[in-house]
Parts: C-alpha cells; sequence; structure tokens
C-alpha cells in the first residue's frame, strides 16, 4: 500500500510496509537480517548506530539485571517487540512474566520497556513514547546517556503516557510493575 503524504518539502510518496513485508524483504536478501531496523505504523525506519556510551550503559544494565532479576518475571535485552501486523519496535530491554512463546508478547505484557539513546534523543523522546502507550506498554523509560538523566513515561493512553517525569542521575529509578530489585540510579554506572 502506498500513500502521499505531506512532507518539509511538499508531496512525497510514501510506502507502507508490514512486518510480514519487512520479514520477507529479509528472506530473499533485499534487507540483511543484521540491520538495525523498526517499523512504525508502516513506516521502516532505520536505527542510529551505536556508539560507546549507548553499549556502556546497556552492558551495565544487563549485567545489573542479569544478576538481579527474581524468579517469575524476565528481561530480554534487544529483544523484538512485535506490537501489531504494521509495528515492530526492537527496544533496548523489556522486562516481562515468561510465557510460552515471546511470539505472543504484546504492549500490556511488557511491564517496562527500556531505550537506552545517545544520538536516537530526540526521536525516542518524541514519536516512541506515543507508539508504546497506544499499545498498552505499561511503563516506558528513555535514558539519555549524554546527561545521565531518565524520562520515566507511565499510565498510557491512546494519546500517549499520562505521566512523564524526569529522574536525575542520583535518584532512584524504580519500576512500578517490575520488580524492585531492578531498581538503580544511573550514577551507579561508570561512565564511559
Amino acid at each position: 500500500m502506498s500513500a502521499e503524504l505531506k512532507s518539509d518539502t511538499g508531496w512525497a510518496r510514501r510506502r507502507r510496509f508490514s512486518v510480514a513485508d519487512v520479514r520477507r524483504m529479509v528472506e530473499v536478501g533485499l534487507v540483511h537480517e543484521d540491520e538495525r531496523l523498526e517499523v512504525l505504523d508502516g513506516e521502516l525506519v532505520e536505527m542510529s548506530p551505536k556508539g560507546y556510551r549507548h553499549e556502556g550503559l546497556k552492558g551495565a544494565i544487563n549485567r545489573l539485571w542479569g544478576r538481579a532479576c527474581p524468579d517469575g518475571f524476565d528481561y530480554l535485552q534487544e529483544g523484538g517487540l512485535y506490537l501489531s501486523d504494521d509495528t515492530y519496535l526492537e527496544p533496548d530491554f523489556i522486562v516481562f512474566r515468561p510465557r510460552a512463546s515471546l511470539e505472543g508478547l504484546k504492549g500490556p505484557d511488557v511491564l517496562l520497556a527500556v531505550e537506552v539513546a545517545d544520538s536516537s534523543l530526540a526521536y525516542d523522546l518524541r514519536r516512541k513514547p506515543g507508539i508504546y502507550a497506544s499499545f498498552g506498554v505499561r511503563e516506558l523509560w528513555v535514558i539519555d546517556v549524554a546527561r545521565r538523566v531518565a524520562h520515566v513515561h507511565r499510565e498510557p493512553g491512546e494519546s500517549g503516557y499520562g505521566s512523564v517525569r524526569q529522574v536525575d542521575p542520583a535518584a532512584r529509578l524504580e519500576p512500578i510493575e517490575a520488580p524492585a530489585a531492578l531498581s538503580f540510579t544511573l550514577d551507579q554506572f561508570p561512565t564511559r
């Protein structure tokens, strides 16, 4: 399907893709399986390259959560989240209760999604919260790696999150529905 959309430079013809379309593109070699892509409401979006600060913080969170995640909960780093036929996201982390299959994992099943943002901060703060909220992801943390602050989004609804607040580096990030054992301060991790 294609649609004409008004852009900053005038009218542009854009094509909508489903997640199945993108999977097929990977199968036939049009898109390499390691390309960092997301499908947001039918739009194919190339993700920013990962930087050292992004990877360092993500690795530190992964090590902490690997030791702290209690039984009855699970987390996934860079796991694909298929929210609908035309929306696929790849957050840095998702926290959820284990299921027989990850394939059926949907927005309301995600207790916490975390986006660690460096060069993608503006995009992760402007576009992604509305998408996560509209699919019922219960809580979203967008972590600004450069400033070491987190933007905590809670109370999802169709028009976005009802509560958004900024958490400073020394303040404790505590999830509402995910286990308290996954709490941390951004100051506890070394800067790289």
